[in-house]
């Protein structure tokens, strides 16, 4: 069995059979890589049982400690994501270890997330992160269109977290009304707080449903309703059914998991322009200016169209978890 060091800025919680995060794509990653390797973690702490788990035997947790005593003649680093967290780990190997083979997967674009955040000196300091790990490290992106990435040999994989249970007992929308849908985190970067004040400015009725971690107080208007995170698939699906609409009001993605979800329930999707890439080749996929007027017209779009919109929906080729695993494996050989 081969050997990867994996380094991870997301905090986990190991047992004896069980790694827990809240973070599932992370898990997803980590499971498909589980299946040919022995796997070593550099990770963040969490001593709490977080709501996404995988069963995996195959494991151990290092310490900083035992940097030194890693050997790169017959192992691997596998980086998830370019990190603060990541790249010291990363600095702290390389200052006892010149050759460092391995990879390095980028979810999303580092450039425009940390430009958001902290404005041009966060993208002054990923920039630095990402030349010097792209390095020594091979890179696998999630698309082609990651700010820099086209300067670099990479390859390129097709996230996706769809199992069988996502095709089964498909449930037909009520379209009396927009009933939009946002799944994911409540950041900045995530372009809620800006979808929330287009939505102010509406002419149209309208529920807003949201998905995600956050403070509820933020969300208390009657047609804006707010619902906790979950694992439960069955319940993530349910919140699907009951919408007609997914909105990702996102300003940077790299290849959203929500996509592939909304579209295997054939639920139309409207994103705003930063992000127009994640369309790619799929039908239902609406491409919306970030101003209220335009959203409006393009829901009403949607709803006036719906039937002939699912049916385009249903001629996309939608990734699975097994494919994206399998994709995985082959890259880190």
């Amino acid at each position: 069995m081969k050997r990867l060091v994996i380094i991870s800025n997301d905090r986990l919680n190991f047992t004896e059979n069980t790694i827990y995060s809240k973070f599932n794509d992370t898990l997803n990653i980590i499971e498909g890589l589980s299946k040919k390797n022995h796997l070593s973690f550099f990770c963040r702490k969490n001593n709490f049982k977080e709501i996404h788990k995988i069963k995996l035997k195959n494991k151990s947790k290092l310490k900083i400690l035992q940097i030194k005593d890693l050997n790169f003649n017959n192992q691997k680093l596998f980086m998830i994501s370019i990190t603060h967290f990541n790249f010291c780990i990363f600095t702290i190997i390389k200052f006892f270890h010149q050759k460092i083979y391995g990879y390095v997967i980028l979810r999303s674009d580092g450039f425009k997330e940390y430009e958001t955040k902290f404005g041009f000196i966060g993208r002054t300091i990923y920039q630095f992160m990402f030349k010097k790990v792209l390095k020594e490290l091979k890179p696998i992106v999630v698309s082609r269109n990651l700010s820099k990435i086209k300067n670099y040999d990479y390859y390129k994989i097709n996230p996706s977290e769809i199992t069988d249970i996502w095709k089964t007992r498909l449930k037909k929308p009520n379209i009396r009304i927009a009933k939009l849908l946002y799944v994911g985190r409540i950041k900045k970067e995530k372009g809620i707080f800006s979808l929330l004040k287009l939505l102010e400015k509406f002419t149209i009725s309208f529920e807003l449903n949201i998905v995600g971690q956050a403070e509820r107080k933020i969300f208390a208007k009657k047609n804006i309703h707010f619902y906790d995170e979950t694992s439960d698939v069955k319940k993530i699906i349910q919140y699907y059914d009951r919408n007609n609409i997914f909105i990702l009001p996102s300003f940077t993605e790299g290849s959203p998991k929500v996509i592939l979800e909304s579209l295997v329930r054939l639920r139309p999707i409207i994103i705003f322009r930063e992000i127009s890439h994640v369309k790619i080749n799929f039908k239902g996929i609406f491409i919306c200016d970030r101003n209220s007027v335009k959203l409006e017209k393009t829901i009403q779009y949607i709803l006036g169209n719906y039937e002939k919109i699912q049916s385009d929906i249903k001629k996309n080729k939608i990734f699975t978890r097994e494919e994206f695993q399998r994709e995985l494996r082959k890259i880190v050989v």
